[in-house]
């Protein structure tokens, strides 16, 4: 099966990349960062680009607009309102148990792993950087950069939270608060975020209707698995997947670049650059 799955992403690492080519081709995107730079300073550039993203995300409630703050309370009202069915969503799908859901939950997990992401950024970056491909490039540093956030932000909450999973009959409510115990580590979900930070950011860059919805159902497909493996409630996985979409439209959607701060490097070391 994980053969089988590994040729599928290969497929999909080849279709992502073609379609980037096209769109740049095309001026539908457009990415002029890189321009006649050697292989070392271009790493660097990205390096910093990177760091720079990843503060400005950390920093972006500050700068909150209301349309953003109606966005966040929903997300955190729906994440409320499934917890009062988590246990009745638990006892449902677990009756759903089939061959075909079997084969769904094994492309599901493996879908939200890191080596997806290890893969499909790495290889676009790489062939983006030796090709001159600043498009691809770009592309795969974003993969990284919306995984890594969104994951850095999941990691942090379900550590703080402590949430029981649902495979320890606890039950819903049960929280042991800070703990790094993988069996209270339940809410939000970790492959939930992964999944849907790497869809939405290939799905931002490619902007392709039937690249999207194959993205974004290989996501949804991740956030069933984790359901019906038994490991996440029905609210975790909604969080998770939250997170890792908004955190995957932030950088790929560049709205990051609202934000005043930025770090450079100098002969000296770092410098702390805000404008306000």
């Amino acid at each position: 099966m994980i053969n089988n799955i590994r040729v599928v992403y290969s497929i999909l690492i080849i279709f992502v990349i073609c379609n980037l080519s096209f769109a740049q081709n095309n001026k539908i995107i457009k990415d002029t960062s890189a321009c006649k730079k050697s292989v070392g300073s271009i790493i660097v550039d990205d390096f910093v680009v990177s760091f720079n993203d990843g503060i400005k995300t950390f920093v972006s409630p500050f700068h909150y607009n209301a349309k953003d703050a109606i966005i966040a309370g929903a997300v955190l009202t729906t994440t409320a309102l499934l917890f009062t069915i988590d246990d009745e969503t638990r006892t449902y799908v677990k009756k759903q148990s089939s061959s075909f859901n079997d084969g769904l939950k094994d492309v599901g997990n493996f879908y939200g792993t890191i080596y997806p992401t290890m893969v499909i950024g790495g290889g676009l970056y790489s062939v983006g950087l030796f090709a001159g491909n600043d498009n691809i490039r770009t592309t795969g540093r974003m993969v990284f950069e919306s995984v890594a956030i969104a994951g850095l932000i999941t990691t942090i909450t379900k550590s703080v939270f402590g949430r029981h999973r649902p495979y320890t009959n606890d039950g819903s409510i049960a929280f042991e608060g800070p703990t790094i115990n993988v069996d209270y580590l339940s809410l939000p979900s970790g492959h939930a975020t992964v999944a849907f930070a790497l869809s939405t950011t290939l799905a931002n860059r490619i902007h392709n209707t039937y690249a999207s919805i194959g993205l974004y159902s290989l996501a949804g497909i991740t956030a069933f698995a984790r359901i019906y493996d038994d490991k996440h409630w029905a609210s975790d996985v909604f969080l998770g997947a939250a997170i890792g979409y908004f955190v995957g439209d932030f950088i790929s959607g560049k709205k990051s670049k609202d934000c005043a701060y930025q770090i450079y490097p100098t002969i000296n070391g770092l410098k702390l650059i805000y404008n306000l």
